[in-house]
Parts: C-alpha cells; sequence; structure tokens
C-alpha cells in the first residue's frame, strides 16, 4: 500500500510540474536511504568476529546441505553458552538445511533412531564425526548421538552439583555465563513447555548498542530459551547470560494453568552480583 500510494504521488507529481521535481525526490529518497542505512548498520550491526563466525556457519552449512539432500537429519542445540552469544541464528536449520527431512523432537535419543545424520554445533571427537574440518557447524553419523547425549550429562551434572538459584516448574540454576534449567523427572510434554527469561541490566548503558532495550524504560530486555531437552528421564535447557552487568533475572512459563500449575509455580525472580 505504501508503494502504490508513493508511485501514484509521483506521476501526480510528474503530471502537475514536470520531470524535474521527481527527479529531486528520488535523489533526496536516495540520499535518505544511504543515511538510513549507515545508521542502521551502525546502531545494528554485528561485532567483527559475530561476522566472521556466521561466515564460517554459512559456508560449512552450504556443504552439509548437499551431503544430507533427502536424507532425515535431527539438529541439535549447543551445550556452550559461548556459541548462542556469538552466532545466534533463530531458525538457521529450517532454512539452511532446505531439501532435508528435519527431526522435530525433543528427545534426543528417540529422535536420532529416526535420523540419518546429527548436525549440532558442539564439536565431539569420534567416529560419527564426518565434519572434522569445519570449525562452527558439525554433521554426524545417527550413531554419535551416545557421545552428544553425554555433553548433555555432563552439562546436567555441572549445574545440580549446586544449590539451584530458584525453584518453580524448573530449577534454575545460575552459572557464570549461563542459565540451567533442570526438571527431573521430566516427561515428554513437559519438554515442550518454552520457558522465557527477562535480564534487568544494572545500568542500560551497558547494553549493546544495537538493543532496542538500551533505548526503553518500560520494559526488560527479553532473552527466550529453546524448548528443554529431554533424556535420562530428565529435561535440560541451557541459556547464555550477557556479558554486562545484571541486577536481576525474571524467569517464567507462558502457560500458568499448563497441566494444572499453580500460578504460584510459573515463574521466579533470581537477584544477581554479577
Amino acid at each position: 500500500v505504501p508503494l502504490a500510494f508513493c508511485s501514484l504521488l509521483l506521476v501526480y507529481v510528474h503530471k502537475r510540474w514536470g520531470h524535474g521535481p521527481v527527479v529531486g525526490l528520488a535523489a533526496a529518497a536516495l540520499l535518505a536511504f544511504m543515511v538510513s542505512a549507515f545508521r542502521m548498520d551502525h546502531s545494528w550491526g554485528p561485532d567483527a568476529r559475530a561476522v566472521e563466525d556466521q561466515r564460517v556457519a554459512m559456508s560449512e552449512l552450504g556443504s552439509i546441505r548437499e551431503a544430507t539432500r533427502g536424507k532425515t537429519v535431527l539438529a541439535l542445540g549447543s551445550v556452550e553458552p559461548e556459541w548462542f552469544r556469538h552466532l545466534l541464528m533463530p531458525f538457521v536449520w529450517r532454512y539452511y538445511l532446505a531439501g532435508s527431512v528435519l527431526v522435530v523432537s525433543h528427545d534426543m535419543e528417540v529422535a536420532a533412531r529416526a535420523a540419518d545424520f546429527i548436525v549440532t554445533h558442539d564439536r565431539v571427537e569420534s567416529d560419527a564425526l564426518l565434519t572434522p574440518g569445519n570449525r562452527q557447524v558439525f554433521l554426524y553419523d545417527a550413531a554419535g548421538i551416545e557421545d552428544l547425549v553425554e555433553l548433555y550429562r555432563g552439562a546436567y551434572r555441572r549445574a545440580v552439583s549446586g544449590e539451584p538459584a530458584a525453584r518453580f516448574y524448573f530449577d534454575v540454576y545460575l552459572g557464570d555465563d549461563a542459565l540451567t534449567f533442570v526438571r527431573d523427572p521430566c516427561v515428554r510434554e513437559d519438554a515442550w513447555l518454552p520457558i522465557f527469561v527477562y535480564v534487568l541490566p544494572e545500568d542500560r548503558n551497558h547494553l549493546p548498542r544495537r538493543s532496542p532495550a538500551r533505548r526503553s524504560n518500560n520494559r526488560l530486555p527479553l532473552w527466550v530459551t529453546d524448548h528443554p531437552v529431554l533424556l535420562d528421564g530428565k529435561c535440560i535447557a541451557i541459556l547464555p547470560l550477557p556479558d554486562y552487568p545484571l541486577s536481576r533475572i525474571r524467569v517464567k512459563t507462558p502457560y500458568p494453568r499448563y497441566r494444572g500449575i499453580p500460578t504460584t509455580d510459573w515463574k521466579a525472580r533470581i537477584p544477581v552480583s554479577r
């Protein structure tokens, strides 16, 4: 609608005042576009490390797509918070693995049995690793699921070695660089429950310059986890924390009446000093 309106307006201007004003408006529009693009890049553009990581990941995913075309692929998240912080690509699997059949299941071992390959950002040295030369994204034969499950088992053991910072529908463990959500015992329906996390910085000036929350005074920056992963009868979800100082974290599930959860049991506030 805006494009149609502008086109009709320019047609009217051309008929009314001739060719000159239209050329002037086109030049002004081009200048405005260039200034806007520069400011958007300055305000929102990723840093150099993120750009390089994205470039490498895109190249590796292109090769993996060709190798898995027509096959069934299980796409797993990462247990490494550092990867999320510098290379966050929502829905990247669905786009870059076009031509493959993606397995959607939060039960890792069950999903792996239905897959020909596994794609993840975590590297484990094993005979099932098919892309040992990659740096960001790795392809495994489905037999490699045991090694990858062991990564999550290790993350679980490290998290529960201390006391949880909060208890609600999930136990929340606060680490130096990540929040770990654990539910034990856990069933498949629990693994479909997303978790929402709001973080409040000590000073909004510490936020990245491209963050819209830096200019917002009425809401907290929002971080959203993926759905938890189910293994060994437990659910685990790992969410990286930003590297700027925080004063408070608020976590909740979006469905307070889900499976009869009391309203007092679906959110928690965590004071932070880091």
